[in-house]
Formats: structure tokens, C-alpha cells, sequence
């Protein structure tokens, strides 16, 4: 058996014996279940037969089903948080056949693959773009090519004018597009700067002045975010792209607040996607130094995929990709020195290939 297998055997195993039904099960049976079964059971363990070590058992157990059902309680209040507190999705108010998507960055990579899967689903898709449509788009009904820089708010007007005229009112925005390298904080010069600023940041300001009135209007829509774990962790080597990502996350912070709270909108959902590594120009420079260290390195598609499947179950909230990238986010409350341990480790990775 390979170390893959085994280790993921011991994290179910492990999971299996935290499960709170379990140790529910296994409580009860020591504490309420019939004298019968409690001795044998006690005597299946001798080490239980000795009455304090009896009782110090039977509170372990009770300390892990209370944060084990604790932390359920805490997941299902996050969900229904970040989705505006409702307990249902909003699929009945959804046509997809009738509904236009906008998104930014479609004609390559990850933003390509989601239109594809968008349109797979009757979607009439408006791809804002600096590059041509490549031909594996082209011909299909269900698709139009907008060229647009997403970086001058009069570029992202005028196109937001043409889609309303062409397709109709959008009512999906995917704020998909983004750039970076991999260079120092001394080697990056003014105009590599404003671009990463640019594409990543600013230009979420922009498309959602420009797209989300009319979603406002019907209360209704879906505004999906992609960030990146980096949102929570600043790197040397690509400063600018974890500063671009962490302001991002505010962004969707903030527009997730004045849609519920100042435009009376809670149905105009949003969604905020965290990737890890992925395969991307991006880690180009670094990728082998990532592969040796033993990250795992996300597909496209993989991440395509959680985007479409996001928009098609019509509820807003957090993605991580994968699920254990969650853990970043409470990185800021551990101690300094570990974070410190995270980011050097991570740093020096993206470091060997940064200008």
C-alpha cells in the first residue's frame, strides 16, 4: 500500500472516530445502554474496569461530542451567514435557459472552462475580454465576445451597455479575470504595479457599478468573487497578488454588507472563491519548487467546476479549494512565530523563481 493510501486510511479512520454520531453511540452505551452490554464492554477494554479511569473516560468522551457538535452548529451558522441567513437556495426564482452571465477574463484558462459549462446549461454568456475569443468558443449561439478592458471604467460602461442591448440584463457576474508574476517588492516597476492593481482589485469596482444596478433592482442575481488562498496569506515574491487578493476579500465583505443592509437586495447572492495552487502561468516560475515540497497542484478544470456547480445551486458563501484551504483563514490568530514559519516556508518557495 502506497503512503497515499495509508494516509488517507488513518484521516478516516480518524474522522470515523471523531464523528459525533459515533462517540454519541459509544457514550451512551457506556453510561445508559443496558447492564449487559456495559460490562462486556467495559471488559472488552480493561483498562476501563478501574472506576477513574471509568470516569475520566466517560468526560473525555463528553468534551469531544460538545466541540464536536459545537463545531456542526458553527458550520451551519457560517453557511447560513455568508447566504444571507436563508435556509433554502434560490433555485425557484432561476431559468437558466433565461439568464446571462457576464464574465470577465473567458477566452483563456479557468474563465474559458466555466463558459463552456455555463453555456453546456442554456446560459447566454457575455465574455469581457482584452484578448480574441479563441476558436474552441466561437460558433456557439449562446456566446458573445465583448472586447473590453476591464481596467478603464468607460470601456466596462460601454460594454455593459452592448450586453444589455444584445442578450439582455445580466443577472450572473463573474469577476473571473487576473494577472501577477513572480517578482520582488524592489523588481516591480510602476507599470507592472498598476496592472496587477488593475486587473485584480479595481476592476471589481468597475463591473460591479456597471452590471449589478439592475440586479439590485429585481433583487435578484449572483456576483461570484475569485480570489485565492492568498487572500489570507502575504507571500514575498508575489506581494502584489496576495495585496490585490486580500483587498478582494474586503471587497466581497463590504459589497455582501451594503446589498443586504443599504440596497434592501439580501437575494443578489455572492460567492467568494479561494483556490491553493493551481496550474496557472502564474506558478510557472516556481512550480517545480512547489511540486518537490510536495503541494498539490489544483487542475483548472477542477476549479471550473466548483464555479459552475456554485452558480447552478443558486446560494451564495465561501469556497475553498480545496476544502482543508479553510484553515487559512484563522492563520492571523495563531502565534507570530508560526505564522512567521508559514510564510517563510512558502516565501522561499516563490522566492527561488521571483525576478
Amino acid at each position: 500500500m502506497s503512503t497515499r493510501s495509508v494516509n488517507a486510511t488513518v484521516a478516516s479512520l480518524t474522522r470515523l472516530s471523531l464523528n459525533p454520531v459515533v462517540v454519541a453511540s459509544f457514550l451512551w452505551a457506556l453510561t445508559r445502554g443496558p447492564a449487559s452490554f456495559r460490562y462486556r464492554l467495559v471488559n472488552t477494554f480493561t483498562s476501563l474496569r478501574d472506576p477513574s479511569t471509568y470516569a475520566q473516560f466517560v468526560k473525555t468522551l463528553k468534551w469531544i461530542l460538545a466541540i464536536r457538535v459545537a463545531g456542526i452548529a458553527n458550520g451551519v451558522l457560517n453557511k447560513l451567514a455568508l447566504n444571507s441567513w436563508r435556509l433554502n437556495n434560490e433555485k425557484s426564482r432561476w431559468d437558466f435557459r433565461k439568464e446571462v452571465a457576464v464574465i470577465t477574463g473567458g477566452c483563456s484558462g479557468i474563465g474559458a472552462l466555466v463558459t463552456k459549462r455555463l453555456i453546456n446549461k442554456g446560459v447566454k454568456v457575455a465574455v469581457l475580454d482584452i484578448q480574441q475569443l479563441p476558436p474552441e468558443l466561437q460558433g456557439y449561439a449562446n456566446i458573445r465576445f465583448f472586447a473590453c478592458d476591464i481596467t478603464k471604467a468607460s470601456d466596462v460602461n460601454s460594454a455593459a451597455n452592448s450586453v444589455r442591448e444584445t442578450l439582455g440584463a445580466p443577472s450572473i457576474l463573474i469577476n473571473n479575470a487576473g494577472t501577477g508574476g513572480c517578482r520582488t517588492i524592489m523588481n516591480t516597476d510602476p507599470e507592472a504595479l498598476r496592472k496587477v492593481m488593475d486587473v485584480n482589485l479595481l476592476s471589481h469596482w468597475y463591473t460591479v457599478q456597471a452590471f449589478v444596478p439592475s440586479m439590485i433592482e429585481k433583487n435578484k442575481g449572483h456576483i461570484m468573487t475569485i480570489a485565492s488562498s492568498a487572500s489570507y496569506l502575504g507571500l514575498g515574491g508575489m506581494t502584489d497578488y496576495c495585496a490585490t487578493k486580500a483587498g478582494v476579500l474586503a471587497f466581497h465583505e463590504g459589497l455582501n454588507q451594503e446589498l443586504r443592509i443599504k440596497y434592501k437586495a439580501p437575494n443578489v447572492l455572492t460567492t467568494i472563491v479561494h483556490p491553493t495552487w493551481s496550474k496557472t502561468p502564474l506558478i510557472k516560475p516556481f512550480e517545480e519548487s512547489l511540486k518537490a515540497a510536495g503541494n498539490p497542484l489544483l487542475e483548472p478544470s477542477f476549479i471550473a467546476d466548483a464555479i459552475a456547480d456554485r452558480v447552478f445551486t443558486c446560494s451564495g458563501g465561501q469556497i475553498f479549494l480545496p476544502d482543508d484551504v479553510s484553515r487559512a483563514t484563522g492563520i492571523r490568530f495563531w502565534p507570530s512565530w508560526l505564522q512567521e514559519k508559514v510564510r517563510e516556508s512558502h516565501s522561499r518557495m516563490v522566492l527561488r523563481g521571483a525576478l
